[in-house]
This record gives structure tokens, sequence and C-alpha cells, in this order.
């Protein structure tokens, strides 16, 4: 089987963001991150369009998520997000993605054409600020209904270990 030059391309930057995943993953162990224990409201740029909030975002159980059109890993866990939502959106998940792409624009495009659909908002510094201001992409935080964080993967996330988290808070 030949690659092409994209397949290659991003086979290639697949690998790299691994090593720096497992690197980041690695420097947790020693408080390089140093996430909240709850989470407080933050505003942003809705992508598609005006304001929002976490306040109003948030379900039951929230699943936040930090990601950019650029990132291999991130646009490889959609699957899992939209298996997520469809499974747990009717037992109260919200998923929100915060996009830290530089424009809305570009981030704008990347939900649509992705077809998420749940609610994205744009990067900003006290957004970043409320999740602990992680250096790394993506970063998913499973939240309880009061804002109190349960589990949080640096990388790629760990799908049953967030089923699990979720099946906890939701129910089975």
């Amino acid at each position: 089987m030949r690659l092409s030059t994209y397949q290659l391309l991003a086979l290639i930057g697949g690998i790299v963001f691994l090593v720096i995943a497992l690197f980041a993953i690695g420097k947790q162990q020693d408080r390089r991150f140093n996430f909240p224990e709850t989470v407080v409201n933050f505003t942003a740029d809705n992508v598609m369009g005006g304001k929002s909030d976490y306040a109003s975002e948030k379900g039951t159980a929230t699943l936040i998520v930090l990601t950019a059109s650029w990132c291999p890993a991130c646009r490889a866990e959609l699957p899992t997000l939209k298996q997520f939502h469809e499974e747990f959106g009717p037992k109260g998940l919200k998923i929100l993605m915060i996009d830290e792409d530089d424009s809305k624009k570009v981030a704008r495009k990347y939900k649509k054409s992705t077809e998420m659909p749940w609610t994205m908002l744009h990067w900003n510094y006290d957004a970043l600020k409320a999740l602990g201001s992680p250096s790394v992409i993506p970063v998913s935080f499973v939240v309880d209904k009061d804002d109190k964080i349960q589990h949080v993967d640096v990388g790629t996330l760990n799908e049953l270990r967030v089923r699990h988290e979720l099946k906890r808070l939701l129910g089975k």
C-alpha cells in the first residue's frame, strides 16, 4: 500500500504529536499542569455567533474538550465524542468544545465540516485560565453537575475511562 504525500504528512504529524503528548503526560506527574478542582464560570464567543458561558452550556455531566482544526489527535477523537453525545446526551451529558484556532472563521468552518452537534466556543485567556491554562491539546475534562472536575485526559481522551466516569455520573 502506498501512502499519498498528505497521508504521509498526517502520519508523521500524528507521531510527532503522540511523542509530545506522551512527554506532556509524563510531565503531568511533576505538576506541570495545575488543573483546578472545580470549573468557574467563563464567557467566550460562540463560533457560530454571539457569546455564551460555561454556566449556560453545562449539563448534569459536562465533557469540556480543548481542540483545534489543525490537531490530528483532536480530529481523531471526534467519532468517540459523537458516540458519547448520542449515548449520553439524552441522559444529561453536554459536550462543550473550546477551539484554539487563531480565527473564529476557521473554527466555524471546522465545526461545520465535521458536523459537530455540540457548542463550540472560541478560546480566550479567561476560558483557558478557568481550566488551569494547559499548554497542550487535546485536553478533556469530565465535570460533574456541581462543577467539580472528576477526570482529566491530557492528549487523546481515554475512551474507557471517560465512559466509566460518564456512566458513574449519569447512570448506566
